[in-house]
């Protein structure tokens, strides 16, 4: 496997790490004759449909893209899939691959009438592709993820862990099998519908479900890990800026324990029925953490990708939905400013070691303004 700068993925080479050579070396019954569709992001494949177009419309209609542009072109990919015109879509290229079948009639049950969907994530120490499997057009075997970069298979197998944890959780996907030798995890498809952007009480209720009941934790418990890991970054930030952050950190107020998901954004949400969200891609989720973390995710991640106001702690302060979660799960306002400020260190190191300058970068600026919002309510007072 190769890293998040290596040469760009091709179809041939995604195909062939989804589909790893089993007993079809031996037995070459197992070896399947398929067309595939290839829609590209850039240089590199971001879609593969495998088999008829139709097949794969379980899974081509239930994303939605974010940017309106993009919602465009997807449904006319949608609407070209129900008519089988896809591969006659400008820039869609077709051709047929032999695939080895038996890694997954192995592990899963399926008819010989099959179909699957690719996505293939962005580049980044975790990329990864999801194999969506299809029986008959209609039922999604599975969403499998499989590792195509080294840092990939540590994240996909401590998802399957972290969703085993929490099975008590109804909306959630379900662990099918997990390869450890191969960083493969197949999960069950999670039926719902995409969310749109906001905040309502659905996702003040699926915040609250992930409070634990075990001993209080303190946002000073992380000073150490955070003091070390920015101390090993080699970081074109200000270290007196951050200094400041982690000085921040020092409260000891004693706060109810809660799984930190780490990705709480839109895009890993799904209505599952009204009123109620399913979460998914647990794999930078962590057993037990602090609370406030995942509001700040969602508020903070789509400013950045949506070029907000910027005014992301004034936002969290003073929305009311946040301070009913607030008082749901005990959670002190006078430990906010740390609790954010540990977010957002943790946050600015998880991007630059991933990769990812420009959402450090970001992650520095909102220290930097929480630094000063704080400073001018000191000396309001």
């Amino acid at each position: 496997m190769t890293g998040a700068s290596a040469a760009p993925l091709t179809a041939t080479d995604v195909v062939a790490r989804v589909f790893p050579e089993g007993q079809a070396i031996a037995n070459s019954r197992h070896r399947e004759n398929c067309s595939i569709h290839v829609i590209s992001q850039g240089i590199e494949p971001r879609w593969i449909i495998m088999g008829k177009p139709t097949k794969a419309l379980p899974v081509l209609m239930s994303w939605a893209p974010w940017k309106a542009s993009s919602r465009l072109r997807w449904k006319a990919v949608q609407m070209a899939a129900a008519v089988n015109a896809l591969p006659m879509m400008p820039g869609v290229q077709n051709s047929s691959v032999k695939v080895d079948m038996s890694y997954w009639r192995g592990l899963l049950h399926f008819s010989n009438d099959w179909s699957a969907v690719i996505h293939v994530g962005n580049p980044s120490h975790t990329r990864k592709a999801i194999l969506f499997l299809i029986e008959g057009g209609r039922r999604v075997v599975c969403a499998a993820k499989v590792p195509l970069v080294s840092g990939a298979a540590g994240a996909i197998v401590n998802e399957a862990e972290i969703l085993d944890l929490l099975r008590r959780f109804e909306c959630l996907p379900r662990v099918l099998f997990k390869d450890r030798g191969q960083g493969i995890v197949a999960q069950s498809w999670l039926v719902g519908k995409p969310v749109s952007r906001g905040f309502t009480q659905a996702h003040v209720n699926l915040l609250n479900s992930l409070v634990l009941d075990a001993d209080s934790v303190r946002v000073s418990d992380y000073i150490g890990e955070l003091a070390t890991g920015l101390a090993g970054c080699d970081l074109p930030f200000d270290r007196s800026v951050l200094a400041r952050g982690l000085d921040m950190l020092d409260c000891d107020l004693p706060l109810r324990p809660f799984v930190e998901h780490r990705d709480f954004a839109s895009w890993n949400l799904k209505w599952i029925r009204r009123g109620t969200l399913g979460l998914l891609d647990w794999e930078w989720a962590i057993p037990s953490g602090l609370p406030w973390q995942d509001a700040c995710r969602y508020f903070y991640i789509e400013d950045a990708h949506f070029h907000g106001s910027g005014r992301v702690w004034q936002s969290l302060s003073s929305d009311q939905l946040l301070a009913q979660h607030r008082r749901d799960c005990d959670i002190p306002d006078d430990a906010l400013p740390a609790l954010t400020m540990r977010y957002l260190l943790r946050e600015l190191l998880m991007e630059w070691d991933g990769g990812n300058p420009w959402l450090a970068s970001y992650a520095y600026k909102q220290i930097e303004s929480l630094l000063n919002s704080l400073s001018l309510v000191r000396v309001r007072i």
